[in-house]
């Protein structure tokens, strides 16, 4: 499954100069954990995140209050960049700008960990360079929220159809809880895998169980006289 598939295409996103009240007014009422900050030119710049805007709360306050904390941060080797950003009173001041994107054609498992490695809720789908969504861990998991019927059909159309799938094969699935059952047997053993990844890859499968079998065994190499035979 591709990004594209399941991510978010009207993105609430903030200019760089806007107002840390605006800011705040819209993660609240989009009911969204973060804010894409883009340029006029549609360019993005940045991200304005929950823990961003909470900065304020945690280290805000008077001036010399807030210079004792980024002077006690530095002194014990902590990051004082909250700090600092407490400090902020326009998106520019406060955002992250060392961001996690994606592209539309970036497969959803692999942004999924990209999601898990980075600590991430949201990441930014650009295209040339360009802001054309979001997708978040609620949209993939969004995914998995199928009944088991839709499953099951779109699995069968998978083994019948699909053009990756090997050929001479004889499987069959059961779908219960969004688990996939493959009972058959397939011609070479390295099909089981093939059939396996294809059936992965189906919207809402949580796990696939396979009791496959396979006829023969893999095919060996070419034979130098089948080489020489085929020139």
């Amino acid at each position: 499954m591709k990004v594209k598939e399941i991510m978010t295409t009207e993105v609430v996103v903030i200019q760089p100069e806007t107002p840390l009240k605006d800011v705040i007014d819209r993660l609240v009422r989009s009911e969204v954990s973060s804010l894409p900050v883009v340029e006029d030119t549609g360019r993005i710049v940045g991200l304005v995140t929950e823990a961003d805007v909470i900065s304020k709360q945690a280290y805000g306050g008077r001036r010399r209050r807030r210079a004792l904390a980024l002077l006690g941060d530095v002194l014990s080797g902590r990051d004082h960049r909250w700090v600092t950003k407490a400090g902020g009173l326009v998106a520019a001041d406060v955002m992250s700008k060392n961001l996690i994107v994606c592209s539309p054609q970036d497969d959803v498992r692999t942004v999924a960990r990209r999601m898990l490695e980075h600590g991430v809720k949201r990441v930014p789908v650009l295209e040339a360079g360009d802001l054309v969504g979001i997708v978040s861990r609620h949209d993939i998991l969004a995914t998995f929220d199928r009944p088991d019927e839709f499953i099951t059909a779109d699995v069968e159309e998978a083994i019948a159809n699909d053009h990756n799938m090997p050929d001479d094969r004889h499987v069959r699935c059961s779908v219960d809880g969004g688990i996939v059952v493959l009972t058959g047997d397939v011609r070479y053993e390295w099909d089981e895998s093939i059939v396996v990844s294809i059936v992965r890859d189906v919207p809402g499968v949580i796990d696939v169980i396979s009791h496959l079998h396979h006829r023969e065994s893999n095919p060996g190499p070419p034979t130098e006289a089948w080489l020489l035979d085929s020139r």
